[in-house]
């Protein structure tokens, strides 16, 4: 099936804000859940480069997304809970583990996106305690987020298999300031 440029521009923006409010929905739901606790074990666990570095290639390989790690740590660090320094660490560990997913991309970890967005509306909706009802926000996020990259790998797809787009970043990699303001 191919797809207009309008189209694709569209079903793309809607991957990208799904991505975002799954994103921001994990972030709140530990923040409100378990922030004090969070701030703790961060604090603890986080003061080293190399724990940080191991944090971001963790969560990265988990939930399969160096851009949701970053996004995350981003958050976390314009909350205050963690410093820039461990956060970068961790964006440097989110980009060791998108090598690690590379290598587990045989699994279609889509299928858990269905499971997940139920069991947290299910929290979510019928718990009392606002610890558990986070543990339910936090489940819909990565639910969301793993959905959105789905579709955004359904939607570039055919994209990627065009030879015009082989032949234009061949053409960009010759020009390093035209390639720096596309990617921008």
């Amino acid at each position: 099936m191919t797809m207009s440029g309008t189209r694709l521009i569209v079903y793309l923006a809607g991957d990208v804000g799904l991505l975002l409010w799954g994103t921001h929905m994990v972030s709140t739901g530990v923040q409100r859940g378990y922030g004090s606790l969070l701030r703790q074990w961060l604090e603890r666990n986080l003061s080293t480069r190399w724990a940080s570095f191991a944090a971001g290639v963790g969560i990265t390989t988990l939930l399969q997304s160096s851009t949701a790690t970053g996004l995350m740590a981003v958050s976390f660090t314009e909350s205050g809970v963690i410093a820039l320094a461990p956060a970068l660490a961790v964006m440097l560990g989110a980009n060791v583990g998108t090598a690690i997913v590379a290598k587990m991309l045989a699994f279609d970890v889509s299928l858990l996106a269905p499971p997940l967005l139920l069991f947290g509306v299910m929290i979510f909706r019928w718990s009392k305690g606002s610890h558990v009802k986070n543990i339910g926000r936090v489940a819909i996020g990565v639910g969301l987020m793993i959905s959105a990259l789905s579709a955004m790998q359904h939607t570039l797809a055919p994209v990627e298999a065009t030879p015009l787009l082989r032949e234009i970043l061949a053409a960009l990699s010759a020009e390093p300031l035209i390639a720096m303001i596309v990617a921008a």
